[in-house]
Protein backbone atom coordinates (compact mmCIF):
# COMPACT_ATOMS: atom_id res chain seq x y z
CA UNK A 1 0.00 0.00 0.00
CA UNK A 2 1.32 3.51 -0.75
CA UNK A 3 2.19 5.91 1.74
CA UNK A 4 1.40 9.32 2.81
CA UNK A 5 4.90 10.06 1.47
CA UNK A 6 4.83 8.50 -1.61
CA UNK A 7 1.65 10.02 -2.36
CA UNK A 8 3.23 13.67 -1.39
CA UNK A 9 6.35 12.65 -3.31
CA UNK A 10 4.33 11.97 -6.18
CA UNK A 11 2.00 15.58 -6.17
CA UNK A 12 4.99 17.76 -5.77
CA UNK A 13 7.10 16.10 -9.03
CA UNK A 14 3.62 17.04 -10.83
CA UNK A 15 3.70 20.33 -9.62
CA UNK A 16 7.59 20.81 -10.23
CA UNK A 17 7.25 19.79 -13.68
CA UNK A 18 3.67 22.11 -14.53
CA UNK A 19 2.19 23.70 -11.74
CA UNK A 20 -0.55 25.48 -13.62
CA UNK A 21 -1.29 22.14 -15.38
CA UNK A 22 -2.32 20.94 -12.43
CA UNK A 23 -5.50 22.93 -12.73
CA UNK A 24 -6.48 23.34 -16.54
CA UNK A 25 -8.83 21.01 -17.08
CA UNK A 26 -11.30 23.35 -16.21
CA UNK A 27 -13.86 22.21 -19.11
CA UNK A 28 -14.59 19.89 -15.51
CA UNK A 29 -16.27 22.06 -13.22
CA UNK A 30 -15.66 19.88 -10.34
CA UNK A 31 -11.87 20.22 -11.09
CA UNK A 32 -12.19 23.91 -11.03
CA UNK A 33 -13.78 23.91 -8.20
CA UNK A 34 -11.66 21.11 -6.52
CA UNK A 35 -8.67 23.57 -7.46
CA UNK A 36 -9.67 27.19 -6.24
CA UNK A 37 -10.70 25.11 -2.82
CA UNK A 38 -7.44 23.65 -2.61
CA UNK A 39 -5.83 27.33 -3.23
CA UNK A 40 -8.10 28.86 -0.60
CA UNK A 41 -7.57 25.87 1.44
CA UNK A 42 -3.57 26.38 1.16
CA UNK A 43 -3.75 30.45 1.32
CA UNK A 44 -2.76 31.74 4.88
CA UNK A 45 -5.20 34.78 4.32
CA UNK A 46 -7.85 35.63 2.08
CA UNK A 47 -7.38 36.14 -1.31
CA UNK A 48 -8.65 38.01 -4.68
CA UNK A 49 -9.86 36.77 -7.97
CA UNK A 50 -6.91 37.65 -9.48
CA UNK A 51 -4.36 35.42 -7.34
CA UNK A 52 -6.47 32.41 -8.04
CA UNK A 53 -6.74 33.33 -11.65
CA UNK A 54 -3.19 33.78 -12.30
CA UNK A 55 -2.31 30.41 -9.83
CA UNK A 56 -5.03 28.40 -11.96
CA UNK A 57 -3.80 29.67 -15.60
CA UNK A 58 -7.56 30.26 -16.50
CA UNK A 59 -9.40 33.67 -16.98
CA UNK A 60 -10.78 36.39 -13.90
CA UNK A 61 -14.11 35.62 -16.10
CA UNK A 62 -14.12 31.64 -15.38
CA UNK A 63 -12.70 32.24 -12.04
CA UNK A 64 -15.74 34.32 -11.45
CA UNK A 65 -18.10 31.70 -12.18
CA UNK A 66 -16.14 29.02 -10.02
CA UNK A 67 -16.91 31.71 -6.81
CA UNK A 68 -20.34 31.84 -7.83
CA UNK A 69 -20.56 28.30 -7.76
CA UNK A 70 -18.92 27.42 -4.29
CA UNK A 71 -20.89 30.64 -2.93
CA UNK A 72 -24.16 29.22 -3.74
CA UNK A 73 -23.07 25.89 -1.79
CA UNK A 74 -21.72 28.25 1.18
CA UNK A 75 -18.31 26.61 0.78
CA UNK A 76 -16.47 30.42 0.12
CA UNK A 77 -17.38 33.82 1.40
CA UNK A 78 -16.92 37.29 -0.54
CA UNK A 79 -15.78 39.97 1.67
CA UNK A 80 -14.72 43.60 0.85
CA UNK A 81 -11.10 45.06 1.30
CA UNK A 82 -10.90 46.77 4.04
CA UNK A 83 -8.98 49.10 2.35
CA UNK A 84 -9.83 48.84 -0.90
CA UNK A 85 -13.77 48.89 -1.21
CA UNK A 86 -13.10 48.02 -5.05
CA UNK A 87 -11.06 44.32 -4.40
CA UNK A 88 -12.66 41.40 -3.02
CA UNK A 89 -11.30 39.10 -1.50
CA UNK A 90 -12.23 35.60 -0.70
CA UNK A 91 -11.91 33.06 2.29
CA UNK A 92 -13.00 29.58 2.86
CA UNK A 93 -16.17 29.25 5.14
CA UNK A 94 -15.82 25.88 8.04
CA UNK A 95 -18.08 23.84 5.70
CA UNK A 96 -15.67 24.28 3.26
CA UNK A 97 -12.90 23.88 4.57
CA UNK A 98 -13.98 20.31 5.85
CA UNK A 99 -14.90 19.79 2.36
CA UNK A 100 -11.68 19.93 0.99
CA UNK A 101 -10.17 17.88 3.61
CA UNK A 102 -13.04 15.16 2.21
CA UNK A 103 -11.77 15.75 -0.96
CA UNK A 104 -7.81 15.46 -0.21
CA UNK A 105 -8.45 12.78 1.55
CA UNK A 106 -10.36 10.86 -1.68
CA UNK A 107 -7.42 12.45 -4.01
CA UNK A 108 -4.62 10.54 -2.30
CA UNK A 109 -6.64 7.44 -2.28
CA UNK A 110 -6.12 7.59 -5.56
CA UNK A 111 -3.30 8.42 -6.30
CA UNK A 112 -2.60 5.57 -4.09
CA UNK A 113 -4.22 2.98 -5.66
CA UNK A 114 -2.45 4.15 -8.93
CA UNK A 115 1.45 4.04 -7.29
CA UNK A 116 0.37 0.26 -5.86
CA UNK A 117 -0.86 -0.58 -9.18
CA UNK A 118 1.80 0.79 -11.44
CA UNK A 119 4.29 1.86 -9.27
CA UNK A 120 6.34 5.07 -7.79
CA UNK A 121 9.33 4.48 -10.03
CA UNK A 122 7.52 4.08 -13.44
CA UNK A 123 4.62 7.20 -12.33
CA UNK A 124 8.08 9.34 -11.37
CA UNK A 125 9.26 8.29 -14.86
CA UNK A 126 6.33 9.04 -16.60
CA UNK A 127 5.85 12.54 -15.25
CA UNK A 128 9.20 13.11 -15.84
CA UNK A 129 8.81 12.15 -19.88
CA UNK A 130 5.38 14.12 -19.91
CA UNK A 131 7.76 17.06 -19.26
CA UNK A 132 10.01 16.40 -21.34
CA UNK A 133 7.34 16.34 -24.72
CA UNK A 134 6.06 19.70 -22.94
CA UNK A 135 9.32 21.19 -23.10
CA UNK A 136 9.73 20.16 -26.69
CA UNK A 137 6.49 20.77 -28.21
CA UNK A 138 6.26 24.33 -26.39
CA UNK A 139 9.50 25.30 -28.17
CA UNK A 140 9.46 27.27 -31.46
CA UNK A 141 8.82 25.42 -34.16
CA UNK A 142 12.16 24.95 -36.11
CA UNK A 143 11.98 27.03 -39.45
CA UNK A 144 11.59 25.91 -43.00
CA UNK A 145 13.28 28.72 -44.44
CA UNK A 146 16.98 26.66 -44.28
Amino acid sequence: MATKEQIQRIFQKMQECHPAELFRCMDDTKAGLGAVLRILYTAKEPVTAGMISEKMGISTARVAVLLKKLEAKELIIKEHDARDARVTRVRLTEHGAEMILEWWDKICERMGNIIDRIGEERLLEYIEIGNEIRQIMSAPPESFDR
